[in-house]
């Protein structure tokens, strides 16, 4: 007879147990393509109506200096988006109450402005905004509708309540021609979330919203001259510009999680 295999099966190695703390992902939100930058569209009655439009601005001719009679100088003929600058611990994320999820987002824009004599400008906005009665020449490159900043100075909170999720858009001011960034937000209901957010999830104390930014696009239209009104008996010439910048914001919520799996460290102190 032949003889027994002496080939014992040796217990597999056991490997340790190692302790991975993570955020486990429970719900996500994507607002495609939306504009992050646009003015709140008034009818020719002057009433708000909710709806988003073209962020108008009034770009001042190159040559034109104020006064009475001023000449045309030399209209814009292109504007290109060269740098978009957001703000230190912008995104941020507020959730409220057991309800909807609201992201704030601050930035600057810096445009390279071409006329249409060859010559080029850079303009950052907002900084380099005012509203047409507080022109300052040593700020003001481009003027913005009164519903945007108002005569005295103060801006304006634009609103897109025309469908949900609900959004605004303000210029942030520290004064009178010291405008620092625009805020945009956008509240996000919880039942817009996929999959559906359970109660137990948000009543977690340890629920935190992460929010990526993507895609960021803009369109811009260079319409006709416009001489302003500036006040004290002086014009300007300017140039209709209308600009939009969208983007995608993604919203995603989730709570912190220990995950315990079986493997080797790659590292291992002794």
């Amino acid at each position: 007879m032949p003889e027994e295999s002496s080939i014992q099966t040796l217990p597999e190695k056991v490997l340790p147990e190692i302790d991975i703390f993570t955020k486990q992902i429970l719900g996500k939100k994507v607002l495609n393509n939306v504009a992050t930058l646009w003015q709140e569209k008034y009818t020719e009655e002057n009433v708000a109506v909710g709806v988003k439009r073209p962020f108008r601005l009034y770009i001042i001719n190159n040559g034109s200096v104020p006064g009475p009679v001023p000449d045309l100088g030399s209209p814009v003929r292109c504007v290109k988006l060269c740098k978009r600058v957001i703000e230190t611990d912008y995104p941020r994320n507020t959730l409220i109450c057991n309800s909807k999820s609201k992201v704030t987002h601050r930035y600057q824009l810096v445009l390279l402005v071409e006329f249409e004599d060859g010559t080029f400008d850079v303009l950052t906005l907002p900084r380099n905004l005012s509203n047409r009665l507080q022109y300052n020449a040593l700020t003001t490159k481009a003027f913005v509708d009164s519903t945007v900043i108002n005569a005295a100075g103060v801006p304006v909170l634009q609103h897109q309540t025309h469908k949900v999720p609900n959004e605004s858009l303000i210029i942030v001011s520290a004064g009178v021609n010291n405008y620092t960034s625009f805020e945009y937000s956008v509240s996000i209901p919880f039942t817009d979330f996929t999959p559906h957010l359970n109660r137990c999830v948000l009543d977690d104390p340890s629920l935190q919203s992460y929010i990526l930014l993507k895609d960021l696009k803009y369109d811009i239209d260079v319409l006709d001259t416009f001489q302003v009104d500036i006040g004290g008996g002086s014009f300007v010439w300017t140039t209709i510009v209308e600009l939009t910048v969208t983007e995608d914001i993604i919203d995603k919520l989730g709570i912190d999680q220990d995950v315990i799996i079986q493997g080797k460290p790659e590292f291992i102190c002794k």
